[in-house]
């Protein structure tokens, strides 16, 4: 028969089959020993079962056991094999909120600037290492600019334009005849934003500068509502971040317009897809 010491009790309300097993002794005999491991062994099992494991407290003395229960054991302690979500990963990003209104124009080889080319896609365009030899047009720019081929006389359009690859240049809007030999924003009728590789932001709309600092966008959104008469360019990031907007009026349909300047080679400006 097993002796159980003065200290053996069992819990309020415990299976008396989960109570503390006795503590082995110098006095303990090989068949009490087998006996014990064997309740052991039994506790085990139950443990392993259905028993509801109490939380430990904060602090614990050397000897008390520490009980945790089974669904509020961290992650970390569920599995060896458990995988823990990277925290470092970044926020998804957010579908823009002009989304349903999104185009994705392409550059007009007719307009483009003997200094720039654009890709097979026609979404890319990019200071050329060589002058081009296209055809001459009284359409095409003296200087390095270029339109897009979309003519938006009605409704609401928004794109946007990787700007990351360009240390100098204007992304905007203008008329169809604005003359070839003008530049983007110095006309009655072209609007754009413009980044200065010395570290400066402005808007140019009817030909009057508007500073509106130092930081620079690496993608710039530009919604155009001609229902209202409105523009407004943003910087996009996780979402759109208003940076300048203004009141547009055209006699003729508008079109994407864009500014490389500096000429550097390699520059170059990305309509991008918009987030959906």
């Amino acid at each position: 028969m097993i002796e159980f010491g003065d200290d053996y009790t069992l819990s309020s309300g415990q299976d008396d089959s989960l109570a503390s097993p006795p503590l082995l002794t110098s006095r303990t005999s090989e068949k009490e020993t087998r006996e014990i491991l064997h309740a052991l062994e039994e506790i085990q099992e139950k443990l392993r079962g259905n028993v509801s494991w109490k939380e430990a407290p904060a602090k614990q003395t050397q000897d008390e056991p520490i009980y945790l229960r089974r669904t509020e054991l961290p992650e970390a302690l569920c599995s060896p094999s458990c995988t823990q979500p990277d925290r470092s990963w970044p926020a998804p990003k957010r579908p823009s909120q002009f989304a349903q209104w999104a185009i994705s124009p392409t550059f007009d080889s007719g307009s483009l600037s003997c200094s720039l080319e654009v890709s097979k896609d026609c979404r890319t365009v990019t200071v050329s290492h060589r002058q081009q030899n296209y055809p001459w047009s009284p359409q095409r720019f003296s200087a390095s600019q270029v339109f897009c081929s979309q003519a938006l006389s009605s409704g609401r359009q928004y794109w946007e334009v990787d700007t990351q690859h360009c240390n100098h240049w204007a992304v905007g809007v203008a008329s169809w005849t604005m003359a070839r030999d003008r530049i983007l924003g110095r006309t009655m009728d072209s609007w754009c934003v413009e980044w200065k590789g010395t570290g400066k932001l402005s808007a140019w709309t009817m030909a009057k500068e508007t500073v509106l600092g130092s930081d620079r966008p690496g993608v710039v959104g530009i919604w155009l509502d001609l229902e209202e008469g409105k523009l407004a360019f943003y910087s996009v990031a996780s979402e759109e971040s208003l940076l300048y907007e203004c009141k547009v009026s055209a006699c003729s349909p508008l079109h994407p317009a864009f500014w490389l300047f500096g000429l550097r080679q390699g520059n170059s400006l990305i309509i991008k897809q918009a987030r959906m």
